[in-house]
């Protein structure tokens, strides 16, 4: 069984600093990562992780061109994708805001092969973790927007047919079933024609 700490991940990296970028380059690759691009600009970070995304982004606050926390941020609201910032000391007040928003661990610099490892496994597991709650909170979402749709047409049900709340959800359920609609398709047709069911 392969360890989930060590496994090779698909990388994109960018780093303002010449110094900084070789260093850590070297550890990635040393760790057998395959780091896809590599850059100092924001702008080529971001458009290169929307057209081919990463698993993982690994960037520095201070680009040429942009601030690298901005850049993974306007990533992650197009393709979300586990990120880490690389930030000098000094840096640590923009990194508490990143961490707000979708940057899921950062390192102080300077980086080493084993400080490096734990916080890409910690980014994923955070980053798949948000994911799966940002998944519960839409499901839950939709399921409150289709119980008020189901709601409305059983309140059409009732007033047109003269029945009760529970008589004029069974006849929902009756009508879903013969029609092979889900409850919820059938609720949307009487709602946008609230006077199908006029004698």
């Amino acid at each position: 069984m392969s360890d989930p700490i060590s496994k090779t991940r698909t990388i994109h990296f960018a780093h303002g600093d010449p110094g900084s970028r070789a260093i850590i380059l070297t550890i990635l690759q040393t760790l057998g990562h395959d780091v896809r691009l590599v850059t100092e600009s924001g702008a080529e970070l971001i458009a290169a992780s929307i057209t081919d995304p990463p698993e993982l982004i690994i960037a520095a606050p201070r680009l040429s061109d942009m601030d690298g926390i901005e850049a993974m941020i306007l990533i992650g609201e197009s393709k979300p994708t586990a990120g880490i910032v690389v930030a000098k000391s000094g840096d640590l007040s923009k990194v508490e805001r990143a961490l707000e928003d979708h940057v899921m661990a950062y390192l102080v610099e300077p980086i080493t092969a084993e400080t490096i490892q734990p916080a890409i496994f910690l980014a994923e597991g955070r980053f798949d973790h948000f994911q799966k709650l940002d998944k519960k909170i839409d499901r839950l979402k939709n399921q409150l927007e289709d119980r008020k749709i189901i709601e409305r047409a059983k309140g059409i049900v009732m007033k047109v047919r003269n029945l009760s709340e529970e008589e004029a959800h069974r006849y929902l359920q009756s009508c879903a079933a013969k029609s092979r609609k889900k409850l919820v398709e059938l609720a949307e047709t009487i709602c946008a024609a609230g006077d199908v069911l006029q004698p």
